[in-house]
């Protein structure tokens, strides 16, 4: 046992909660409690302390099982308060590591945003390149709708007169009757007119018969030819004769030439016609117009053959399709409006001349187009636009536009597809500015 305690340099000592320091008990009296003595083990304890820290240059390796220790070189005891003051400063090394990273990445991150939110007064002041969004110019199909109000109106107006001079019997229509082809809108006094055929018949018949005796007379040497081509001259003009009294007879009775509705009447029984006099003024209705008022603004977008849908207030929930067929050439001193035509199909002839309606005429144009917030300064048909070229450098060019719809402006002239355009930010744009395109702005912040 001996030798081995020698090679192994192992001694024999106590637990290690016996080197703890004692903390003697306090005991309460109801007199002035004394002074705690130290008991001899708490000595033994101190002396034991004492005695291990005198070896420094030996390492312990304790059992706490066994209650042994292994003495090695260069080896103490180790306090637990000086662990506990180590720990401690090693958690404050850290936490102050790990403020410092977050306060220099929170600065990198507040340095991004003031670079790429700086407004274009600040860009410009500091020398930066100016912030802008751009899209490129490109070939899209506008969808226009140009609405107007308007009322349902014929689509040819009539005008009857009178073509013989004669006592008016019978008016059997009125004022907004539907007449069909052939029907009847006044009866006149025909007795005169059939005297008249009856007459041109019977001088027909004899002009035919001196004819044949004049041309029977020439074949025999008794006539002359002249006698001959007057007597046929005369045939002729019976002939004509018996035409326009048959014409005549007809024009006593005054019908309608077409599906219509009557406009107007000026004709009364009893009273006599002259010939040329206006007796009625009828509306075509098979096919009716919408007379749309179109603002003068917007005047120019409309062209012929242009698709019309038309809602009345008669029947509600219900469309009309029709087709513009004619602008007018006058605006209307008034309501600076234009007149615009669409013809519609009045199938069972339910849209009567006077009906209100709404009219939306849709036009779809195919063109080089750009948002409509890249316009600047437009005068007439011509504006300026800010094209961004290859080196991020702003320039400005004059185009010429046209339609406008849907957010969209159409280019007539002066730009290129695929060329980008400014579209916000150019109200502190000059000439030859170095911009950075497509960047959060200060306009996109909510």
């Amino acid at each position: 046992m001996s030798s081995r305690r020698n090679s192994c340099n192992r001694i024999r000592c106590k637990p290690r909660s016996h080197l703890r320091p004692h903390r003697p008990r306090r005991r309460a009296r109801p007199t002035t409690p004394k002074k705690p003595r130290k008991s001899r083990s708490g000595s033994r304890r101190l002396a034991t302390l004492t005695n291990d820290s005198s070896a420094q240059q030996k390492d312990i390796q304790c059992n706490r099982g066994q209650t042994q220790c292994l003495l090695l070189p260069h080896s103490r005891v180790t306090d637990p308060h000086e662990v506990s003051h180590s720990a401690r400063g090693r958690l404050r090394e850290i936490s102050i590591g790990l403020l410092i990273g977050f306060c220099t990445l929170a600065l990198v991150v507040w340095a991004a945003f003031h670079v790429f939110h700086t407004n274009q007064l600040v860009a410009a002041a500091i020398h930066l390149p100016l912030p802008v969004e751009v899209l490129p110019a490109t070939v899209r199909t506008l969808h226009v709708t140009i609405g107007a109000s308007g009322t349902v109106q014929p689509a040819t107006t009539i005008v009857i007169t009178a073509r013989d001079s004669a006592r008016v019997l019978q008016v059997p229509v009125d004022l907004g009757n539907v007449v069909k082809p052939d029907d009847l809108l006044a009866a006149l006094d025909d007795r005169v007119f059939v005297a008249s055929l009856e007459t041109a018949k019977v001088t027909a018949v004899h002009a035919d018969n001196q004819l044949s005796r004049m041309e029977a007379l020439e074949k025999k040497g008794y006539g002359s030819p002249t006698d001959t081509e007057k007597a046929r001259t005369d045939a002729v003009a019976a002939h004509q004769a018996v035409v326009q009294a048959e014409i005549d007879l007809v024009n006593t009775k005054v019908r309608s030439p077409a599906v219509a509705v009557v406009l107007s009447r000026t004709v009364n029984p009893g009273e006599n016609t002259a010939i040329g006099e206006q007796l009625f003024q009828l509306g075509t209705i098979d096919d009716v117009m919408m007379l749309a008022e179109v603002s003068e603004d917007q005047i120019g977008f409309v062209s012929l053959g242009m698709r019309g849908e038309v809602g009345t207030n008669a029947f509600p929930g219900e469309t009309f399709v029709g087709s513009v067929v004619k602008i007018g050439a006058d605006v209307s001193t008034t309501t600076r409006t234009f007149g615009v035509y669409i013809r519609i199909g009045n199938k069972g002839l339910r849209l009567k001349p006077g009906v209100t309606g709404y009219a939306r005429i849709v036009a779809n144009r195919t063109g080089l187009a750009v948002i409509s917030t890249a316009i600047i300064n437009p005068v007439g048909d011509h504006a300026t636009v800010f094209v961004v070229d290859q080196n991020s450098v702003a320039h400005i060019r004059q185009v010429r536009y046209g339609l406008i719809a849907e957010g969209l402006t159409q280019i007539l002239d002066g730009l290129r597809e695929g060329e980008r355009v400014v579209t916000v930010g150019q109200q502190e744009l000059h000439e030859g500015d170095r911009v950075r395109a497509n960047l959060s702005g200060p306009w996109n912040n909510k």
